[in-house]
């Protein structure tokens, strides 16, 4: 595989689409019998001295138009995306290509069709162009027989295939379109509507290609419409189907949601495909997982472990059920669920959460000889969720802990605060006065802090107020 980008776009190029692109060249070469015009003149003579030379030749002229054609028609589908804001990128690969659209968000069904048809569109503007530069260049004369047959085959080959390419057979173009404007219509029925579209022209044109004798076109019809009845069949037995079964659409819409963390939008999307009756056990299982990290994020613990519990034949994230195990007040359970996690990742936060872990059972001198992790934040993880359990003189310990191993304003106040709220105001002021000493410097917001409350209308308090705001000023 290699990679390049035009335009800004990036592009790969997988060695099975140069495999493909290889094999349909010497198919179209040794296919050449127009013996009227070269190259047929040639290759239709097994005894011609240049007939090795000129097969070479018109295989190269044939590789080079189809992966043009298919770069052409993949990046129509990415200039369209550009145009919205989108960051695509292509892939050629097998006998086509694919373009990620990359959208920062739900794509609209009818932006969804444009983009679609824009690979198609671009494909025939090449065939177009190529078909009228022959043509002129041929009235001219004089032109090498190479150029002019290379411009006619550009031609063909984009024109048949665009029109090909709009029939509403998946995974064709024209497929993707007949399922998105079908279930905008139907619903979740459309897409079923899509997949009998899909099993009828897949009969026309393996019919077609019977009457054209073109073997590769029937080989892919008949595959077509094969795949189609497989998908059917899965979709009535229960399973998620490769094309995609309609909840798993707005599964993706939630996990988007989630990894944006727009947790309303996430539980509904999730909670939607919950209680629809036709959602088949796959579905259901990602719905539940999508629920329990969210529930993970909202620090609702047995809420998040409820959904886990039914989460069945999909992997749940180590670190998800490890912060589950630990909001809950289980830790023992916990511990090797973020070893695992900070085995398996390199994201500090996770690490810091596996030491926090450690701290809170009391394993300080193992948090100390673990590689790679700041003392610090190891009591700061800690702190949090001792916070989220409302265990304040606990969260307080751990803050102050990370104010010992690096004295940073923000440590000092977190201890604060938790003091407050475990109603220690003598200790809650020495830390803020801490907190001051060291740069922290922030009346307004420690004047309405909720976690503050018990200092509010406190002399030492509002003096300790008084010296911020002298100091701002």
């Amino acid at each position: 595989m290699f990679r390049f980008r035009l335009a800004g776009i990036p592009v790969q190029v997988h060695f099975s689409h140069l495999l493909i692109a290889t094999l349909l060249a010497w198919s179209f070469a040794n296919s050449e019998r127009n013996v009227a015009e070269w190259p047929g003149t040639v290759l239709a003579a097994p005894q011609h001295p240049e007939r090795g030379a000129t097969l070479v030749l018109v295989m190269l002229v044939w590789g080079v138009i189809i992966s043009l054609s298919v770069l052409v028609h993949e990046l129509g589908h990415a200039v369209a995306g550009r145009a919205w804001g989108w960051r695509p990128t292509v892939q050629l690969l097998g006998l086509g290509g694919r373009t990620m659209p990359n959208a920062p968000g739900e794509i609209a069904w009818h932006r969804e069709v444009l983009f679609t048809l824009a690979g198609p569109a671009a494909g025939l503007t090449l065939g177009i162009l190529a078909g009228a530069l022959g043509w002129g260049l041929e009235s001219l004369g004089g032109m090498p027989r190479l150029v002019l047959y290379a411009l006619k085959g550009a031609f063909l080959a984009n024109l048949f295939w665009a029109l090909v390419n709009l029939l509403p057979v998946e995974p064709l173009d024209g497929g993707h379109i007949a399922r998105v404007i079908l279930m905008r219509i139907f619903g979740r029925k459309g897409f079923l509507y899509a997949q009998l579209m899909t099993l009828t022209f897949a009969a026309i044109g393996l019919g077609g290609s019977f009457l054209l004798k073109a073997p590769i076109l029937g080989l892919l019809f008949g595959l077509w419409g094969f795949r189609s009845m497989t998908v059917i069949q899965a979709w009535r037995q229960g399973a998620i189907p490769e094309a995609g079964h309609p909840l798993l659409l707005e599964l993706d819409r939630a996990a988007a949601a989630l990894t944006e963390g727009r947790l309303t939008d996430a539980k509904e999307l999730a909670q939607r495909v919950l209680q629809a009756i036709d959602a088949p056990p796959v579905a259901s299982a990602r719905a539940h997982l999508v629920l329990g990290l969210a529930a993970v994020k909202s620090a609702d613990a047995q809420e998040a472990l409820r959904h886990f519990r039914q989460v069945e034949g999909l992997p749940i994230p180590p670190e998800a059920l490890a912060a589950a195990h630990s909001l809950a007040g289980d830790d023992e359970t916990a511990l090797p669920l973020w070893a695992e996690a900070a085995r398996v990742s390199s994201q500090p936060l996770v690490r810091a959460e596996f030491a926090g872990t450690l701290l809170r059972l009391g394993r300080g001198d193992e948090v100390r000889a673990l590689p790679g992790v700041s003392l610090a934040h190891a009591f700061l993880a800690a702190e949090r969720v001792f916070y989220l359990r409302e265990q304040w003189t606990r969260a307080a310990e751990m803050a102050e802990g990370a104010f010992a191993a690096e004295p940073r304003p923000s440590s000092a106040y977190t201890a604060a605060c938790n003091r407050a709220r475990a109603r220690d105001v003598e200790a809650a002021l020495q830390y803020l006065e801490l907190a001051r000493l060291h740069g922290y410097a922030d009346a307004d917001a420690a004047r309405t802090d909720p976690d503050l409350a018990t200092l509010h209308g406190h002399p030492s308090f509002e003096a300790w107020l008084a010296k911020l705001s002298m100091t701002n000023g």
